[in-house]
């Protein structure tokens, strides 16, 4: 009878079967990770910040910046909120920086935050634009509302003078009016919420200083003004607090005919379409109004870890680049590092420079502003 056989295994060589190959996945992942830039070290330091940002948070939430930043030591955590529901009646305490829109606002946040740290810095601007569709724009060239105003063929601006342009809305007019093929549905413009989004109270002020052609000096006066242009305002019904994304999906032309969004919106999504080879989006256009709204937005920090990001925003060349990129102005004297133009030739966008004209829409002061505001969206502030 045979002696029973027993196998002695090595425990060290049964580890290192087991652990090895995962280690060696992990290790694998990590190279790649650190060289695509999604890791900027094992031993580094992350500080998270919280902010709460308005439309500029498409900025914080690009992938790009996103490691741009992780790279200097910080996360930016964001709290999504319309400008003006950041302005009067969020907490602000939780926070490390507040990103509003527009300068009425920022303001508003200033007037809160008196006694407390609040720092500001202006990294880029970008103006209010109506963006459309090629073939609306067209009708409104014909009604002699709008102008094209771009070399590119097709173009891709076009400027409209705002107190024609609401004059049609007034007169109850539909599509169909004014070009063959076009919708059965009125004439109107789709706005974002102006008791929440700034670029939605900018665009009361722009319908105001169109029909009045000055600010209101009082508040009194905001309200009579607020009052003559309520009815072309409430025909579009409710309000969202974005309208770039209604405009920029398939169904754009049902959603959102006429759209009140800002530059950087577009020129972003035009971007986007060259990076995934779809070439440029010859369908969508903008217009200008003639008497322009450029929107420069106050990053405003509240702690040492808020000024950080607002220096980084104001001086990191990688991070300006990137604004840029995002279809932002940026304020710079390093006119060659970051020419916006230059940047749009490189990518064949057409810039359009000769869409915006020198006629700026004053709005009214701040209080008066607000009153307006209110009066038209019936705000709860």
């Amino acid at each position: 009878m045979d002696e029973p056989k027993f196998d002695v295994v090595d425990t060290r060589r049964r580890f290192l079967s087991w652990f090895v190959p995962p280690a060696g996945v992990f290790v694998l992942g990590f190279v790649v990770l650190l060289f695509a830039g999604h890791v900027t070290g094992p031993l580094k330091h992350i500080t998270v910040v919280r902010a709460m940002i308005a439309s500029k948070r498409d900025f914080f939430e690009d992938e790009q910046v996103k490691r741009l930043l992780m790279s200097h030591g910080y996360q930016v955590q964001v709290t999504p909120a319309g400008s003006f529901e950041l302005a009067e009646t969020a907490d602000l305490d939780g926070y490390q920086f507040v990103f509003p829109s527009g300068q009425a606002a920022a303001d508003r946040v200033y007037e809160r935050r008196q006694s407390k740290h609040a720092v500001g810095y202006k990294p880029f601007f970008t103006p209010l634009v109506l963006a459309t569709f090629r073939d609306y724009a067209e009708a409104l060239v014909a009604a002699k509302v709008a102008e094209r105003r771009s070399t590119g063929d097709p173009p891709l601006y076009y400027s409209v003078e705002m107190d024609k342009l609401m004059a049609l809305v007034a007169g109850l007019g539909r599509w169909r009016d004014y070009g063959p093929g076009l919708s059965a549905n009125r004439l109107l413009i789709q706005s974002p919420d102006p008791c929440r989004s700034y670029s939605g109270a900018a665009y009361v002020g722009l319908v105001a200083f169109a029909r009045y052609a000055q600010p209101a000096a009082t508040e009194a006066e905001a309200v009579e003004q607020a009052r003559g242009i309520k009815p072309m305002l409430d025909a579009e019904g409710q309000h969202s607090d974005d309208m770039a994304p209604k405009y920029f999906v398939p169904e754009g032309r049902s959603f959102a005919t006429v759209a009140v969004i800002y530059e950087h919106q577009y020129l972003a999504y035009q971007n986007r379409r060259l990076d995934n080879g779809s070439g440029l989006d010859a369908d969508r256009v903008l217009m200008y109004p003639s008497a322009q709204h450029q929107t420069a937005p106050d990053l405003i920090s509240f702690s040492p870890e808020g000024d950080a990001i607002g220096a980084l925003l104001m001086s990191d060349p990688a991070l300006r680049r990137r604004a840029v990129e995002l279809g932002f102005h940026v304020y710079s004297a390093d006119t060659a590092q970051f020419d916006f133009a230059g940047y749009l030739k490189e990518r064949r966008i057409p810039e359009p420079a000769a869409a915006i004209g020198d006629t700026e829409t004053w709005l009214p002061r701040d209080a008066e502003f607000r009153r307006m505001v209110a009066e038209i969206g019936g705000c709860r502030w």
